[in-house]
Formats: C-alpha cells, sequence, structure tokens
C-alpha cells in the first residue's frame, strides 16, 4: 500500500475534513440531545378539552373541534391512530368539555 499521498496532503482539505467532523459532531450532539415535546394526550388517563366548535355533516356525523390546553401545546397523536372521546352532560356547565385519551 502507497501512502505516499497523506504526506502531501493540502491543507485546505485537511481544514475542510476538520469542519466537515466538528459540523457532523455538533449535529450528532442537538439530535440525541433535543427532547421531544410529549403531547398533551395520556393514553391511560383521560382529559379535559374544551368542544369550541361542532359542525353537524350529515344527519349522523358531525365534526367536533377541541381546544388544546394552550396555544402552544401539541397534541402528539401520530398519524393514523385515533382518539376516545366521553362525554358526561353538565346542564349547569355553559362550555362542553370531553375527555380524551389515545
Amino acid at each position: 500500500m502507497d501512502l505516499e499521498f497523506l504526506q502531501t496532503v493540502d491543507p485546505q482539505i485537511l481544514v475542510g475534513v476538520a469542519v466537515a467532523v466538528v459540523a457532523i459532531g455538533i449535529g450528532a450532539i442537538f439530535l440525541f440531545s433535543s427532547k421531544k415535546s410529549r403531547g398533551c394526550l395520556d393514553p391511560e388517563n383521560f382529559r379535559d378539552f374544551k368542544l369550541v366548535k361542532r359542525t353537524q355533516l350529515s344527519h349522523n356525523v358531525a365534526k367536533f373541534t377541541f381546544a388544546l390546553p394552550s396555544p402552544t401545546s401539541v397534541l402528539g397523536l401520530p398519524i393514523g391512530q385515533h382518539i376516545s372521546c366521553r362525554f358526561f352532560p353538565d346542564p349547569s356547565s355553559f362550555a362542553k368539555m370531553v375527555g380524551c385519551s389515545c
């Protein structure tokens, strides 16, 4: 094996390789140390959410829109998954609250 090319490496190439290695290292640290944002749903317990809007689509189908706890909240539900909702009518409450769990 001829390793002569390692003795005559251009300094610009060494700087480029060093910058690339540092960038990959910083990227890996950021990727693995960043915390995943937890969703506001809990698979074990129901949580209350305010019913914001109800749209009747047909005689037996309705679309319900719920508010999350805060404007920056994330639902945290993977694509293709579902939630279970339960409703307990309370005539004394003005805003309807619905408990949801994934």
